[in-house]
């Protein structure tokens, strides 16, 4: 897998966020539960996550419970603040119009799948992107090569303030950096700040 390093200028950083809302890739761990895999995270203390993160979807469904255990071998987690609105009330976790809702995530319990890797897609949305989106990145996480490739394409002046671009530890150009993220399919990003005076 190929290692890319971004170093941009501060007030670019913050740009860059919306990317983790295709979702970065983690390891997960059979029997492991949703609130221990976030709070893995940096940033995401446990006080983070039980008072921000108001809307969790496991599978495509809302889940309330951090408490609930993962399976399978893979997995799709979405996470939100709070949402405005009717719709917001709803999927909130815990919130007093869940019973409005058709259908949650149901809580699976353990097959012989405990020896199996697992993959984690983890899609950080609206807040959660601001307020803890800079240090995922400046962390490094695993995302979709096509992802980044989307990103940038959609943004030609986010491209030309990027101040360096190295690949595997080697200095490179945009250009360079577009046409590999054509061939790759999974990519290890880390976006920094760059110092420079």
């Amino acid at each position: 897998m190929k290692q890319i390093v971004l170093l941009v200028e501060t007030e670019v950083l913050i740009k860059f966020t919306t990317l983790l809302q295709s979702g970065i890739y983690l390891e997960g761990k059979q029997g492991e539960t949703i609130g221990g895999l976030l709070t893995a995270l940096p940033g995401f203390t446990e006080e983070y996550v039980n008072q921000r993160v108001q809307t969790i979807f496991l599978n495509g469904l809302p889940a309330d419970d951090l408490q609930q255990r993962l399976f399978g071998t893979e997995a799709v987690i979405a996470l939100s603040a709070a949402m405005p609105g009717l719709a917001g009330a709803i999927f909130r976790k815990d919130g007093v119009h869940a019973s409005l809702r058709t259908e949650t995530a149901p809580n699976l319990s353990e097959t012989n799948q405990a020896a199996q890797p697992m993959t984690i897609r983890l899609k950080l949305f609206n807040m959660i992107t601001m307020e803890r989106g800079a240090r995922i990145l400046g962390d490094g996480c695993v995302i979709m090569a096509s992802a980044l490739g989307k990103f940038l394409a959609r943004r030609p002046p986010l491209l030309s303030t990027i101040k360096t671009i190295t690949i595997n530890g080697r200095a490179t150009d945009p250009h360079t950096l577009t046409s590999l993220l054509q061939s790759e399919k999974m990519i290890q990003l880390t976006v920094k700040e760059s110092h420079d005076s």
